[in-house]
């Protein structure tokens, strides 16, 4: 597998062997076999965490991340979903295929159930769709996203509860 990491200013030599082999671990994507290219303002590995700062963009194949930071989590089996135990993405997180989009304040990925928990303002945009709700779980795999509110019932009003828009294309000209 060939691995590209650009732009990447690193503190120690070590922690640049250990962003390379999170690089060739990461796999957000559902053809995770394809080259990982990850670029941010600044990396710092300390043990089996690696923290990449400012503007993170982890792209692969069709697949992109984003964030202001991210904290990948390398402590699991190394021969379970790529030894990535955990990815936590904050700040202006985006998670993008040709399909969809999701938008929210913080993803969460949990490399033992290929899960994604987006949390804060979450958006799904996924062809002339757009849903809205407080969290939104979406496997990697399956590409099935669900998408729960905090409050039940009309009494929370349509902003804290799951809003769905589905555009009649038929009126459009």
């Amino acid at each position: 597998m060939k691995i590209m990491v650009k732009a990447l200013p690193v503190v120690l030599t070590a922690g640049y062997v250990l962003l390379m082999s999170v690089a060739a671990q990461a796999q957000f994507a559902r053809n995770s076999g394809q080259d990982t290219i990850i670029d941010a303002d600044d990396t710092v590995s300390v043990g089996d965490l690696t923290t990449l700062t400012g503007q993170v963009d982890i792209r692969q194949g069709d697949t992109r991340m984003l964030a202001d930071k991210v904290v990948l989590d390398r402590s699991g089996n190394p021969n379970v979903n790529s030894g990535i135990k955990s990815a936590v993405a904050t700040g202006n997180f985006y998670y993008i295929t040709p399909e969809q989009e999701v938008r929210g304040d913080k993803g969460v990925f949990d490399g033992a159930t290929d899960e994604f928990t987006i949390t804060g303002n979450v958006i799904l945009l996924q062809d002339d769709s757009v849903v809205t709700g407080s969290r939104l779980i979406y496997n990697v795999k399956t590409e099935q996203a669900r998408v729960v509110s905090d409050c039940k019932g009309r009494k929370c009003g349509p902003r804290r509860r799951v809003s769905i828009l589905i555009k009649n294309n038929a009126n459009a000209e």
